[in-house]
């Protein structure tokens, strides 16, 4: 049992963290939800679409929990071309327009 709390500069104890090997939680978890999405019961894609499609309250909930799959930060190396195509029309509001 340390004596102190542990400071930035300290090295880690070797017993801390995830023993190698052990699975992510976040990895297990994911696996789990994409079985269930593929399941016949769930209704796969179809399914999940009736569901989130429902309302805008689970649409919302879609768009969170997808936003969680998603990478956080992603580096490119090199050049890049992105293009972006709207599937709706979309005009911006602008407040304060001078008239």
């Amino acid at each position: 049992m340390p004596t102190r709390r542990f400071q930035k500069g300290d090295r880690k104890p070797s017993n801390s963290g995830r023993k190698k090997g052990t699975p992510n939680k976040f990895t297990t978890l994911k696996q789990a939800f994409l079985n269930s999405f593929n399941s016949k019961e769930m209704g796969g894609e179809k399914g999940m679409t009736d569901v989130f499609s429902a309302n805008s309250f689970t649409k919302r909930e879609f768009y969170k929990l997808i936003s969680k799959m998603l990478p956080s930060n992603v580096t490119v190396d090199g050049d890049l071309n992105v293009t972006f195509q709207a599937s709706e029309k979309f005009t911006p509001k602008v407040e304060n327009e001078k008239k």
